[in-house]
């Protein structure tokens, strides 16, 4: 039910829009070590070129905001979190709030700046004029003042995007904080959330969009009222699923899984409906790295059956396989398959070959 709900149970020709608007967002990260985060979702759901994506993301259709983190969402769903604009202060994080703080009025500038015309924070900052030094004592979170308080603006929904530049930087533009009930949103959210997973617990409803406490109940007694959800037990504990949920007669669904793929969210629900462990491993140390830095799980006709971590060599044109690992229980058909799969990820990334190294049990057969 959960390969099913997610589409992963075959890829589909349906537009990417249509699949932003089922799963309600894609998480987006700036690492590059294979393609941005937000590419593999699309790929391993449907048959539409890598092109298709970036027509999409920089659509006027589309725009970004929190809402498992980062993500890429419809204009038309990111009305669904104005309760958490409203909150701002309680959500945003702490520097962005202390920039708002600590310089009165420069929300106030920036915003104004933005109004006059869209600009990333680099460019708003220049055109500001400002001189504030970064703090780079703390790697990755180095921001300017400007980009701070840009980012304030942005929880706030005083802010909006229009798609990124070459840089991967946002262009900022004027944003409203919608006037929608609070119920009705949070109804939605849940009854979205429940519908992508198939099946959800609390927790997993939580999760999916970040929900507080208050909202995620809100949205369940808002939909089990209104019967777009209903109580469900797996496993003897209680769950929710929709009125019209449906058990596949199989398991099907092959394709390699992002990080930050949707399915891979709740990695308690990942573990528990599959019995796979996954962490991301980019901010371990090397030498601690069990897996290696960017692992993409391999599901196999709706099993996770292996891990492989990959990079693509964009000099070389190759899709690095730095490491190739089966689980306990996967078939004697996983190299085979998973094989296959990476030839279909290079081509769809543009790469024309595959380089195999050595780390892990799978490498020699996939060579």
């Amino acid at each position: 039910m959960a390969i099913k709900a997610q589409r992963l149970d075959r890829r589909r020709s349906s537009a990417p829009l249509a699949l932003l608007r089922y799963l309600g967002a894609v998480q987006i990260d700036s690492v590059n070590v294979l393609a941005r985060a937000h590419y593999l979702p699309f790929h391993a759901r449907l048959s539409h070129p890598q092109q298709s994506v970036d027509r999409l993301f920089n659509s006027r259709t589309t725009t970004e905001y929190w809402a498992h983190e980062a993500s890429l969402m419809t204009v038309a769903d990111r009305d669904l979190f104005a309760w958490r604009m409203r909150g701002w202060r309680e959500q945003a994080w702490g520097n962005s709030l202390r920039a708002a703080d600590e310089y009165p009025g420069l929300l106030e500038m920036v915003e104004a700046e933005v109004a006059a015309a869209p600009g990333t924070a680099r460019q708003i900052e220049s055109r500001l004029e400002t001189d504030h030094p970064r703090d780079r004592s703390n790697w990755g979170w180095n921001w300017s003042l400007v980009k701070q308080v840009c980012e304030a603006l942005f929880w706030a929904g005083r802010l909006s995007t229009v798609g990124r530049n070459s840089q991967f930087e946002r262009i900022y533009i004027q944003g409203t904080v919608p006037d929608i009930d609070e119920a009705h949103a949070a109804h939605e959210l849940v009854k979205r959330t429940v519908h992508a997973c198939g099946v959800a617990n609390r927790r997993t409803i939580r999760d999916y969009f970040r929900l507080s406490p208050t909202i995620a109940d809100l949205g369940i007694q808002e939909a089990m009222t209104a019967g777009s959800i209903e109580p469900v037990t797996v496993g003897g504990m209680d769950w929710f699923g929709t009125p019209d949920l449906t058990i596949p007669r199989r398991d099907r669904g092959t394709a390699l899984l992002a990080p930050f793929d949707p399915l891979l969210w709740d990695r308690d629900r990942v573990e528990r409906l599959f019995g796979f462990r996954y962490r991301i491993e980019i901010y371990t140390p090397e030498p601690k790295r069990q897996y290696g830095y960017y692992v993409l799980p391999f599901l196999l006709d709706g099993r996770l059956v292996a891990r492989v971590d990959l990079k693509s060599d964009r000099q070389q044109g190759v899709l690095l396989v730095r490491g190739a690992f089966a689980e306990p229980d996967a078939p004697h058909h996983v190299a085979a398959a998973l094989r296959a799969e990476l030839e279909g990820l290079a081509e769809w990334l543009g790469l024309t070959g595959i380089t195999i190294g050595q780390r892990g049990d799978l490498a020699s057969a996939l060579a």
